[in-house]
């Protein structure tokens, strides 16, 4: 376990973004020191357990050592996780953007479980205004489709039947679960803002405000070279057989990219599309005169590429010269 630990943390240090650098390794170690500090696990000794775990932690160091070789895909689900686009991070701002627009009168969530309270959601039950903006906001946005950044919330209203299939009223514990199954897939949908500091430190990488420079591998001290073989009837010849020469298997997934900044800014850009901005706006109803500050989410539109050069007029005559009224040459 400690060499695992050891080898998660050595390969945070080599990301190429500052914010996933210190997220996977606070990530990294908040993993650790949960079970670490547990004595009742400790205690158990569930062997199948600690495997799944292991598993898991195996996983997760192929997910940064091919991050840290440049393959896109791996890179930008750990630039998600980190910037808050999916795992941990996500529901944390979740729960924080709906504790943050709460009313001093209600107690303000301090988990998702509190929003999933099977006794809060009664049938005059309706979800935070908050969130209602931020879905509707979402449906806007192609680019959330595009890039399987969250799936689309059809309709926002849970419709419960009226009968189950007994031709029966349908009872009210299965209207609470009904409606609490749909309110976790929302929430499991839902794209929050990014705090202020790191959404400054991603546009500013994004502009070239803030410098970047790729990340540069550490040599092993003293490492020997590996012994070479004196003969080449070995066991492992005489049991395999000869080995294969080049393959195309390690790109079966994608191949590994050179982290360059011209990499690196297209990798952010389709994160920032992934965000939206927080503002509030004032709004004077115009009867009664009474101002009220609604939420409004921006999303971060990148100018759509030129297909052509324009052309210019006095040049564009001489586009057809050599060719008559049919297309043929002259």
């Amino acid at each position: 376990w400690r060499q695992l630990l050891r080898s998660l943390l050595r390969e945070a240090s080599y990301l190429p973004d500052p914010v996933a650098k210190v997220y996977m390794q606070c990530h990294v170690l908040d993993r650790f020191r949960k079970y670490a500090d547990n004595a009742r696990f400790r205690r158990q000794e569930d062997l199948w357990r600690r495997w799944q775990l292991q598993k898991q932690a195996s996983k997760s160091l192929s997910l940064l050592q091919r991050a840290n070789e440049g393959y896109p895909k791996p890179l930008e689900k750990v630039l998600r996780m980190a910037y808050g686009r999916s795992g941990t991070r996500r529901l944390e701002l979740v729960r924080d953007l709906i504790a943050g627009h709460t009313p001093s009168s209600e107690t303000p969530p301090k988990s998702l479980q509190d929003l999933l309270d099977k006794k809060l959601l009664t049938e005059d039950w309706k979800p935070p205004p908050i969130i209602v903006e931020l879905v509707n906001a979402q449906q806007v946005n192609s680019m959330i489709p595009h890039l399987n950044g969250a799936l689309k919330i059809k309709k926002f209203e849970r419709i419960i039947p009226k009968q189950n299939s007994w031709a029966r009223p349908v009872p009210n514990c299965r209207r609470r679960n009904i409606r609490r199954d749909w309110y976790r897939k929302v929430l499991s949908n839902c794209l929050p803002p990014l705090p202020h500091d790191d959404l400054e430190i991603l546009e500013g990488l994004i502009s070239g405000r803030l410098p970047w420079t790729p990340p540069k591998r550490r040599k092993a001290i003293g490492a020997a070279p590996a012994p070479t073989s004196e003969t080449n009837l070995d066991v492992e010849f005489l049991v395999d057989g000869p080995k294969k020469g080049p393959t195309f298997r390690p790109y079966t997934d994608g191949r590994p990219h050179v982290l360059t900044r011209r990499f690196m800014v297209r990798t952010w850009m389709r994160i920032s599309a992934l965000i939206p901005r927080l503002s509030m706006v004032t709004k004077i109803h115009p009867k009664t005169g009474v101002e009220t500050r609604k939420p409004c989410f921006a999303w971060d539109w990148s100018p759509p590429a030129k297909v052509a050069l324009p052309v210019r007029e006095d040049m564009a005559a001489d586009i057809f010269e050599g060719v008559d009224s049919q297309g043929r040459l002259l």
